[in-house]
């Protein structure tokens, strides 16, 4: 009985227990299926919605660039690109894919290898044409993958590549406004968010997702795509006559300083940027290391007319000028004298162009017309140190313009008054001790013919939906209206009267002013080098357009006026004629004309001699204090008729040493030959009848050039 009883104690005793440990497992069940519910419904869950969940970007099509009439200059076109994917292929299609790449794309061996051979995705080609597509597609090779993009596209190449810049391969904007205005033009890429099995096919009834893209905004240029192509003609022949270093040329507007044309020689192609710009370009760069080779992609896409500096020269004597007035420390009728050398300063001579005949007392109105470098350096000494740095500043050189384009400089200018020299007040004053940029040289020229006013370049017109936005934006007055009209009428003198007249026309009235810089080269200066600059406005009156040519390093014939002159002057005429801004009630009276004669191999006394003779000037921008040195090259050809009194520009070497030509000599009497060579440094050496007869001959013969006191035969006919 009693063990019945501690039996059923027990059993008792196990039975609760198991009815504990279940009623434990129960609760613990239920606590790991609630965990389990809860990880389900968040992290795990939202992981595994994410692992099937694509997003695909959409592209936004890429705003147009227009000129100012509406013309494309920048698009973006549907193009068919091609991809190769390299783990999708297998060993039997390699040769198949080899084959193929080279009869539908024509690449070489060592493409293909470079293609075939490589461990990621391999963009091989765009813009394929429907009948290569039709091709690739026949192949039916899964590492093919054929896709219609966005490409940009620029109707015209090489022009206004500097302007307009290009864009990289995901479309973000290089250079140019493509760069400057790049968020407004790209748009916002829109999303198409889809959830996927794991072969990437989109999985029905799940909550998927599309955003539209946003559209980039087009882009209308101040540009005129009519006078840009005229810029650009005239700019290409004098690039292949001239054979500069870089030439670069901007069109505005003087009254808002809107930038109507800008071109840049040697130019880069927008649509192949990386392509040299000529054949000895593209060979240097499949020489250069990588790092090489971008570091010569940014000096072929630098935009020299903001970014590179110079001294500007002559051409700044319209800054000089337009202070003198302003401040009143000069008039027009101002008298100074220039004795062809200016050397009050200890240790500094400052030669005018006319060092062999000074110019004597003139006023301000001839020194500028005459470019007469020490009647500048006592024009500045008379505006004083604080108040010719106070406008240069003002002028806005040593600071940026604004201009709506990136890599603009600064240009150098002393950093305050107080560290302007004696000497340098000296230089400043005709353009040389300071380094300005073209964009900041017409800016400041502009400014001398619009009123006064300095305003910011903009190469913009207006942003689609911001059409309003549009005004000049106007940084100060920095000369009265009535300087600016005073400089206006000198202007005009400088081109009818003046060294200026390489843009003289009989149809309408310019004015202008003409700059040379000679360049150093290892620590010395040489007339070889040099820097010829042109500032232009016109119709002088009530200037429309202006004109700013820069030519760094021409050859043959280099002065601002012969070179840049002339290249202005071809550029006026043919917008004149575009715009129909001919002033036909503009007469400058009978024109009386002169013939250039032939004066290369003369003495530049010679020379000149001659030209007077012949009613004309001549203009020289040498090193040399000797008039003994020798004509190398006149810049206008023998022959031609001009209008008296006007200027001839005339090269000499520096060192007065240069090669003489042996004049044409044919049917002269001894006595006709000594007056010919006149103190040409030559020695003659007689043979035949020297007495009576004529030259028969000379050896070298004429056209011949000789080393200065080299003998020269001459041969007479006997009797």
């Amino acid at each position: 009985m009693r063990k019945n009883k501690h039996f059923e104690k027990l059993q008792k005793t196990f039975k609760n227990r198991t009815i504990v440990i279940f009623l434990i497992s129960i609760f613990i069940v239920v606590i790991f299926a609630i965990r389990l519910i809860w990880l389900y419904n968040s992290e795990y869950r939202v992981r595994a919605a994410e692992q099937r969940q694509k997003t695909i970007e959409i592209p936004a099509h890429r705003g147009d660039i227009l000129d100012s009439n509406g013309n494309i200059l920048a698009e973006s076109v549907k193009v068919n690109a091609l991809y190769y994917i390299p783990e999708k292929i297998s060993k039997e299609q390699k040769d198949i894919l080899i084959n193929g790449l080279s009869r539908i794309l024509n690449l070489n061996t060592d493409e293909i290898n470079e293609i075939v051979n490589s461990d990621t995705t391999v963009r091989v080609a765009d813009g394929l044409k429907k009948k290569q597509v039709d091709e690739i597609e026949e192949m039916n090779l899964s590492c093919l993958s054929i896709s219609v993009e966005n490409k940009r596209y620029y109707p015209g190449d090489s022009s206004l590549s500097y302007i307009l810049g290009f864009v990289d391969k995901d479309s973000n904007g290089m250079y140019g406004v493509e760069k400057y205005y790049n968020e407004d033009l790209k748009g916002e890429p829109g999303l198409n968010i889809f959830s996927s099995t794991r072969e990437g096919n989109p999985i029905a009834f799940e909550k998927n997702k599309k955003l539209d893209a946003t559209e980039g905004k087009n882009l209308k240029l101040n540009i005129d795509e009519n006078i840009n192509a005229i810029v650009s003609n005239v700019a290409k022949e004098a690039y292949e006559k001239y054979e500069p270093k870089s030439l670069s040329i901007i069109v505005s507007e003087p009254k808002t300083n809107r930038i109507i044309a800008m071109e840049n020689f040697p130019r880069y192609d927008s649509n192949n940027p990386r392509n040299g710009r000529d054949s000895e370009e593209t060979k240097e760069l499949e020489n250069l290391s990588e790092e090489e080779r971008v570091e010569k992609y940014y000096d072929i896409w630098r935009n020299i007319a903001i970014s590179d500096t110079y001294e500007p020269g002559s051409v700044f004597k319209l800054i000089t000028t337009a202070i003198a007035l302003e401040e009143n420390t000069a008039n027009e009728k101002s008298i100074y004298t220039c004795e062809g050398i200016y050397s009050e300063i200890p240790g500094v001579k400052i030669k005018c162009i006319r060092w062999y005949d000074p110019h004597g007392d003139q006023t301000v109105e001839e020194a500028l017309a005459n470019s007469c470098n020490p009647a500048y350096v006592r024009i500045a000494q008379d505006i004083g140190y604080a108040k010719f740095y106070e406008y240069i500043k003002a002028f806005g050189f040593g600071e940026t313009t604004g201009i709506d384009l990136n890599g603009e400089a600064k240009g150098i200018i002393p950093k305050s008054a107080e560290d302007v020299t004696s000497t340098q007040l000296a230089t400043m004053s005709y353009g040389h001790g300071i380094a300005v940029t073209p964009i900041q040289m017409i800016t400041a020229a502009n400014a001398i013919v619009n009123g006064g006013y300095i305003i910011e370049p903009k190469v913009v017109k207006e942003l689609e939906g911001d059409e309003d936005k549009n005004e000049p934006v106007v940084k100060r007055q920095v000369i009265s209206e009535e300087t600016s009209k005073r400089m206006l009428s000198l202007l005009a003198n400088n081109v009818e009267n003046g060294a200026a007249s390489g843009v003289k026309s009989a149809n309408y009235r310019v004015g202008g002013k003409s700059g040379t810089t000679i360049k150093i080269e290892d620590g010395k200066y040489t007339s070889e080098k040099v820097v010829a600059s042109f500032y232009s406005a016109f119709p002088i009156d009530n200037p429309k357009y202006s004109v700013m040519v820069v030519v760094d390093e021409p050859k043959g014939a280099n002065s601002g006026n012969a070179v840049s002159g002339s290249i202005s002057k071809e550029i006026n005429n043919q917008i004149v004629k575009y715009k129909n801004l001919e002033e036909h009630n503009y007469n400058t009276g009978d024109i009386e004309e002169s013939t250039v004669p032939d004066l290369v191999g003369l003495s530049l006394k010679n020379a000149v001699k001659l030209l007077e003779e012949n009613n004309l000037k001549a203009n020289i921008v040498n090193t040399s204090l000797s008039d003994s040195i020798i004509i190398t090259n006149q810049s206008i050809n023998p022959g031609t008729k001009i209008e008296k009194n006007s200027t001839v520009d005339l090269k000499a070497d520096d060192s007065g040493t240069s090669l003489i030509k042996v004049p044409d000599l044919i049917g002269m009497t001894s006595k006709e030959v000594s007056v010919e060579i006149g103190d040409l440094n030559i020695e003659l050496r007689n043979k035949g009848n020297s007495d009576d007869g004529k030259v028969i001959k000379t050896i070298p013969e004429y056209n011949e050039f000789i080393e200065p006191g080299s003998k020269l035969e001459v041969i007479y006919e006997s009797n």
